[in-house]
């Protein structure tokens, strides 16, 4: 049995986008509106079928691949973050010795595989994304789809797998909360966000670093902000590029910016944010949502110690902005190894470095760590005010500088690089237990800080290191 769903079909140079539209009518294969639930972490089949693609839902798993040498998916993405009501954006790559016709797509563990044909507009296009819609009934979970292409002498390439993983909408404003920055490397992150019942400005701020990135802002389903020159329209999707191609021209920038939205929740509720990390370059962003300013009574509160200086957000557009370590640096030492001592964890570890505050900054201070505590410590002069936030769930501690600090003999002080922060985070590496460092700020002395990091971080990481193994 057949019935028509409408869809749309935007082409780009070098780009095919398959995508659901009012625009042109084509034959699917019907399905009612399932109104339960889908748990797309258990619910394979329930979900292959509910995802909107373009093509025939055909049954049994996708075809093997056949003469592969012939056709080939050369680039690729590996995972992508999405909330539900969304379209996931699915970039590749690809050479082939004959045209290509169509791709495979299905969810791993689905009885049934979509069958897409594919229409370049120029045969010579060598990449192309297909739009997978994520309808609002699915649920939080993760999944995999795993798709591969063919083409019109019916040669199908390898299999290619996406990790794909479904998270809930934010929804922070109006209860004094705020939103947590969003961090993120190459592929595919659609963030959305309910901004709550007041009206407003939304201000968005991002920092891409030296590999480019792209971002673009889908509001009342209208594309109303991007880094690239030219907004979108709206059927279209983000384009991708390697990042040896990427440019300005097409959007993905090595800098930070930010962008204002004006929010009315009668127009809509809801802001979507697409960053397109570039591929193949080990690329690192990241962006912060703030709620709507103007018409909130219960603005978000400061979640830091409640303590109205300590500034845990900094524009990325600043004269002074700084960020260390630099993309593809690292700041980081190793503290111990499961493989040679069984007790080495990261709990371990972690509890370790709270017991001296000499453990997480530059200071003679060997007292415990607590909780928003004030401790000075020694960058320059030794009189610079720091109050730090235990993260008991990720293992970290935050140092929040500080400014007009009475010290121990009654003169008032403030930190010469406020303001910013220092993260010291203890995590699992390759296998190995390590602590790491993580700077932020926009204080005066941005090159001082960048360029003494390694060496002041590195001699507090070793006395770490020769108490945790002594």
């Amino acid at each position: 049995m057949k019935a028509k769903i409408k869809v749309i079909l935007t082409a780009f140079i070098g780009l095919l986008i398959l995508a659901c539209s009012p625009e042109e009518d084509v034959e699917l294969d019907s399905r009612l509106p399932v109104k339960q639930p889908i748990d797309p972490s258990t619910q394979p089949n329930e979900l292959n079928k509910e995802l909107i693609i373009y093509g025939e839902l055909e049954e049994g798993n996708m075809p093997s691949a056949k003469n592969p040498d012939q056709i080939k998916i050369t680039v690729s993405i590996s995972s992508a973050l999405i909330t539900n009501d969304n379209f996931l954006f699915l970039p590749f790559a690809f050479d082939s010795n004959d045209q290509l016709k169509g791709i495979y797509i299905e969810v791993a563990g689905a009885q049934e595989h979509w069958n897409a044909p594919v229409e370049l507009v120029d045969p010579a296009d060598n990449s192309f994304a297909v739009a997978i819609g994520i309808p609002s009934f699915i649920q939080k979970g993760d999944f995999v789809v795993s798709y591969s292409i063919y083409d019109q002498n019916n040669n199908v390439s390898e299999k290619q797998s996406i990790n794909v993983s479904i998270v809930d909408s934010e929804n922070r404003c109006g209860n004094g909360q705020s939103f947590p920055r969003v961090n993120g490397q190459d592929g595919i992150t659609v963030k959305t966000y309910d901004m709550g019942d007041f009206p407003g400005v939304v201000n968005i701020s991002y920092f891409m670093y030296t590999q480019k990135d792209r971002m673009d802002i889908r509001y009342n389903g209208e594309w109303v902000a991007s880094t690239s020159p030219v907004l979108l329209e709206g059927g279209q999707a983000p384009p991708f590029k390697l990042c040896r191609e990427a440019s300005p021209a097409d959007g993905f920038v090595s800098s930070g910016g930010s962008f204002s939205i004006p929010y009315d929740p009668q127009i809509s509720r809801e802001i979507s944010i697409y960053v397109s990390g570039c591929l193949e370059g080990g690329t690192l962003w990241f962006f912060d949502v703030n709620c709507p300013e103007g018409g909130n009574p219960n603005p978000p509160a400061n979640t830091v110690c409640d303590n109205g200086q300590l500034q845990d957000v900094y524009d990325p557009s600043h004269e002074n902005y700084h960020i260390y370590p630099k993309e593809g640096d690292e700041l980081s030492t190793v503290i111990c190894d499961p493989n040679t001592n069984p007790d080495c964890t990261v709990s371990s570890v972690f509890n370790a470095m709270l017991q001296q505050s000499n453990f997480i900054a530059p200071t003679p201070d060997n007292s415990p760590v607590e909780d928003c505590k004030l401790t000075w410590v020694e960058i320059l002069t030794p009189t610079n005010p720091v109050i730090s936030k235990i993260n008991y769930f990720e293992n970290s501690v935050t140092n929040y500088t500080m400014a007009n600090q009475v010290d121990n003999y009654g003169f008032e002080r403030s930190h010469l690089l406020h303001p910013g922060k220092v993260t010291r985070t203890v995590e699992l590496v390759d296998g190995k237990v390590v602590v790491s460092t993580k700077g932020e700020g926009t204080g005066w002395a941005a090159s001082i800080n960048t360029f003494f990091s390694k060496t002041v971080w590195k001699n507090v990481d070793e006395d770490l290191k020769e108490y945790y193994n002594q």
